[in-house]
């Protein structure tokens, strides 16, 4: 099955969605996903190591594998892989916090980072508000949907 552009849409638009809750709620998230289903149906992901205050890095090592795991045994046809991370400046990007997804099928592979700031409202500045700002994409190496030698 290829996976078609909307798809691909659908999955991104689950993570800024995910993503926003967890900012106006929380303030921060931790790393979590997405998956694509060869019959099309979008599934959350995420993980957890028994820990408490887990480091990010390890929670986004483990979707990784996980999604490469997915897709090599076909339940995966699509992954986008979310994390909150510091924009590199080389992209003059509008806010230096953002959200990079590392959106993923067979023959496509992007970080796509929407840049964010937190606004505090209300009356006691106890409100959140996440606010996006445009995004934008970069080609990267796959990583789950890897082909050749050492896939």
């Amino acid at each position: 099955m290829g996976v078609t552009p909307e798809q691909l849409h659908e999955l991104l638009m689950h993570c800024i969605g995910f993503a926003r809750t967890m900012l106006e709620s929380a303030g921060d998230f931790y790393p979590f996903g997405a998956a694509l289903s060869p019959a099309g149906q979008i599934s959350a992901v995420g993980t957890h190591t028994g820990e408490e205050r887990p480091a990010p890095q390890e929670l986004y090592r483990l979707l990784a594998e996980g999604f490469a795991a997915g897709a090599r045994k076909g339940d995966y046809v699509a992954t986008a892989l979310a994390a909150n991370v510091d924009i590199p400046a080389e992209y003059g990007a509008a806010l230096p916090e953002g959200l990079r997804v590392h959106l993923e099928s067979a023959g496509y592979s992007r970080f796509v980072y929407i840049p964010y700031r937190v606004k505090k409202g209300g009356v006691f500045r106890t409100r959140r508000t996440a606010e996006f700002a445009e995004s934008f994409a970069v080609e990267v190496p796959p990583q789950a949907f890897r082909t050749g030698p050492g896939a």
